[in-house]
Parts: structure tokens; C-alpha cells; sequence
């Protein structure tokens, strides 16, 4: 069955998600780029509110994770027992960096999730090399929230082939980039791990800056049934 994943940006946030059928509350920095970090703070006290809930956090844009100001963020992350991280994979000429961060890193009970972009020389030939290198799981974003969503940058196609790879090796795949309603019972019968979302979650006077719970509940709705 294909989870809902929903980002949120902070406390209040997370305690209003909590009251919705939501299997993974991803914790981001939605000011910052397509992967901002929020903040060990902020982590902390949402995974102390909600210590059974299934929680991710966005790592940081940077081009390179090699470097030591995201990997003391990765260790803190890590023993707050989040479940997954999702890492950028912002410009393929750093895959052997990510191999080295992947190597040096004990990631414990925490899954890394390489987030690989649809608008940003999305290349099929990739997921086998971030297969290869050791990540858990696989999901496509769009680095850039225009109005552009996943389905416009993708033939469907690409998506299939894409979730076929990481399919064969038993690893966790997502969809996630400015997904609408509409997109819901297409992508579903695709069965990825989990369908993400956050522009669809918010009320469109505050683009994508205001939770709203009965948007967050209807596509609960779509993705627990059939449309």
C-alpha cells in the first residue's frame, strides 16, 4: 500500500498533521530551497512529542553532503532516531562524494533517502549508481516549486522505469514535486512506497506556507481509497 507523506515545517505543524492519517510527517525547511534543514531544535521537540509517529527530515541544498557541517547534522539526526533522511542529489558529478559520506557514516537504524530531482538533469541512469553507492530508498522532487508538478517533467514512462529499478532491488521508493489531487490515482497504481506532499497541504492564499488540515485529510482520503 503507498503511504502519505507530509512535509511540515514546525511544532504546531507536526501537532496538527498528528491528528491526521498521515504515515510519515517529514520535517523541512520550506524557506529554504527544495531540502532545507530545520533545525535539531525543532527536531528534537517534535520527535519527543511524537515518539511512535515515523518521522524524515530534509538535509540541507548542498551540492556536495561531503562536508562537515552536514555530516555533524547527520549524526544529530541520527540519534534523535529519526527513521528516514533524504539527501540531494543536486549535481550527479558528486556521486563519489556521496559514496564517501554513505561509507564514513553510521546511520544506525535511520534509512538515507537520496532525493533525485525531475527538473534538474533527472538521468534514469543514476538509480542504479545510488543504488550501488548504499542508499536505502530513492524519491523524485522538483528542486524548483514552480507550477511545474512531477507528472509535466516525467513521462510516465520514466516514472514506471524508475520505480521498476528500485522495485527489483527491494529498496524504498518515493514521488513527491508539487503533486496535485488529480495526480493521486494515476501515481497510486503505480505503487510507490509513499506519495509526498506539501503545496496540496496548504490553503492557496498562503501558497505553500500554511498547513491545512482538511486538505491534508482529503488527500488522506484519495490515497487510502479508490477514486
Amino acid at each position: 500500500m503507498t503511504s502519505f507523506l507530509a512535509s511540515i515545517k514546525d511544532v504546531n505543524e507536526a501537532t496538527m498533521a498528528a491528528t491526521v492519517d498521515i504515515d510519515i510527517l517529514d520535517l523541512k525547511n520550506i524557506n529554504d530551497g527544495a531540502l532545507g534543514f530545520v533545525g535539531i531544535n525543532i527536531i528534537s521537540k517534535i520527535r519527543s512529542l511524537f515518539p511512535e509517529n515515523i518521522l524524515s527530515v530534509t538535509m540541507g541544498n548542498d551540492i556536495n553532503p561531503n562536508n562537515e557541517k552536514n555530516i555533524k547534522n547527520l549524526k544529530m539526526v541520527i540519534e534523535k532516531e529519526i527513521n528516514f533522511l533524504k539527501i540531494g542529489l543536486f549535481d550527479k558529478k558528486y556521486l563519489s562524494e556521496h559514496k564517501i559520506l554513505l561509507e564514513n557514516i553510521d546511520f544506525k537504524k535511520t534509512k538515507p533517502i537520496c532525493v533525485m530531482f525531475a527538473d534538474q538533469d533527472f538521468d534514469l541512469s543514476n538509480v542504479e549508481k545510488l543504488i550501488d553507492i548504499g542508499y536505502q530508498g530513492i524519491m523524485i522532487d522538483t528542486c524548483y516549486k514552480s507550477s511545474n508538478s512531477l507528472p509535466d517533467l516525467l513521462t510516465h514512462q520514466e516514472i514506471t522505469s524508475f520505480l521498476k529499478i528500485i522495485k527489483t532491488h527491494n529498496l524504498i521508493s518515493g514521488l513527491s514535486g508539487s503533486l496535485k489531487l488529480k495526480h493521486i490515482p494515476v501515481l497510486k497504481k503505480l505503487k510507490p512506497d509513499f506519495l509526498g506532499f506539501r503545496g496540496q497541504l496548504c490553503s492557496s492564499s498562503k501558497a505553500r506556507f500554511e498547513f491545512d488540515i482538511k486538505l491534508a485529510e482529503e488527500v488522506s482520503r484519495r490515497i487510502r481509497f479508490n477514486f
